[in-house]
């Protein structure tokens, strides 16, 4: 009998062996926890437990006295990252507290110092745009590199974002560097960051032309909520760049980004609009859609009004407010203006013809993909035209840049042929 009881005791011990404790810091924890755990937990001064419940006031899930801002203050002071960054955010950005930006710095600082990358990319803002901390673009890129080391796509996003401008401008742009840096931040499943590679590579900036990449990401950060990838997504397609041109697919992109409150979705569709590409030709749908477009500062949407507004189409003809729409455009680098700009420069009808600035602003246009400026301005080389030198090595590359873009005039002379499109399956 002793025998059979030890051999079911050492049958019982084996089957009912305890579980480790659950970690009351896990965030499945945290969130499956009720809020008199939570507090219980708080008092005894457990951090991410007074976070979690300001998170639950915030959003509306606890109602009484007590303020989100009071619960994430214990957290911090507790030690917990997660709750100075917390806090430091609703002082940045006066949500139920009133602004305090030098004191949501000082908060960020120790969240990132615990090792919130949150806190790291929001300290980083700060730095980058002089709010409650002296300006420095260099810190603010330390602190987004930290982030994007700790594991936050955005960080990654951002420190991409201050290399390709070049640190607001005090450096050269290290555009190399910005593809690494995206790509990391994609790989974190940062929607922004496949966006920002996808152009990259598209222009081939920092590193060849991939077409195929460029469709890549833009399906990736379509699929992940960024409206700007499904517009760009549809601009290959518009000019079937790596894909085989197909107008409907490209309008069915413009029409999901736009409906989605993405201006530059709706500009791209009223161009189908003025094209009757895919859609019923409706040039006054297509002024609209660019007219909405431009009033949300669209640089796009803003060339394609002044375009109307240059030729009295649909409006009236207004030369000067045109211009002063292809200037906006082009501030913001978007190419097909500065090459309205330099074609205006060129031709001298509507101003004193200028040479000079005619290839400067088809420069701007090459650098931004417009495989038509880069076209131009070989030409210019090869007139001698704008100050610019006959240079045959120069002119080569400028037209076989036009050609990788797109623009198949340019081809025959570059000695190439366009970027090749898969067939279709």
């Amino acid at each position: 009998m002793r025998s059979v009881l030890l051999a079911l005791s050492a049958a019982a011990l084996l089957g009912c062996a305890t579980q480790p404790a659950p970690n009351p810091s896990d965030p499945a924890a945290l969130a499956a926890a009720t809020p008199q755990t939570l507090r219980a937990r708080c008092i005894e001064g457990h951090g991410p437990s007074c976070t979690e419940l300001g998170i639950r006031i915030e959003r509306g899930m606890r109602s009484g006295r007590e303020t989100a801002a009071s619960f994430y203050e214990k957290g911090c002071d507790y030690g917990d990252a997660d709750g100075c960054n917390d806090l430091g955010w609703l002082l940045h950005n006066g949500k139920g507290v009133p602004v305090d930006l030098r004191r949501a710095g000082h908060l960020y600082a120790r969240g990132c110092q615990l090792g919130s990358a949150r806190a790291c990319t929001n300290l980083g803002n700060l730095y980058e745009d002089g709010l409650g901390v002296p300006k420095d673009v260099f810190e603010a890129r330390a602190l987004y590199t930290r982030a994007c080391k700790l594991g936050f796509g955005v960080g990654c996003r951002n420190e991409g974002l201050l290399l390709e401008n070049g640190h607001g401008g005090q450096n050269p742009e290290d555009l190399g560097g910005a593809r690494v840096a995206y790509e990391r931040g994609c790989g974190l499943g940062d929607a922004g960051a496949c966006l920002n590679l996808g152009n990259l590579v598209r222009e081939g900036r920092g590193g060849p032309v991939d077409f195929a990449r460029a469709r890549e990401l833009f399906t990736q950060a379509c699929r992940d909520g960024d409206l700007l990838g499904c517009n760009n997504l549809g601009f290959l397609y518009d000019k079937g760049l790596g894909v085989e041109a197909d107008m409907c697919k490209a309008v069915a992109e413009y029409k999901r980004a736009c409906a989605g409150g993405e201006p530059l979705g709706c500009t791209n569709l009223g161009n189908a609009y003025e094209e009757g590409a895919c859609l019923p030709k409706d040039a006054r749908r297509g002024l609209a859609l660019h007219t909405r477009a431009c009033d949300q500062k669209e640089p796009l949407g803003c060339n394609n009004l002044a375009y109307f507004l240059e030729r009295g189409v649909e409006v009236p003809r207004d030369f000067d407010r045109a211009l002063e729409l292809y200037h906006f455009a082009c501030n913001k680098k978007q190419p097909l203006a500065c090459h309205n700009l330099a074609r205006i420069h060129h031709d001298g009808e509507l101003l004193p013809r200028n040479l000079d600035l005619a290839a400067n602003y088809h420069r701007i246009a090459c650098e931004r993909a417009h495989g038509e400026s880069c076209a131009a301005l070989a030409r210019m080389h090869h007139e001698g035209l704008g100050r610019l030198p006959p240079n045959p090595d120069e002119e080569r590359r400028l037209r076989e840049r036009a050609c990788q873009q797109g623009y198949a005039k340019a081809c025959e002379k570059a000695g190439t042929t366009p970027p090749e499109n898969p067939s279709s399956r």
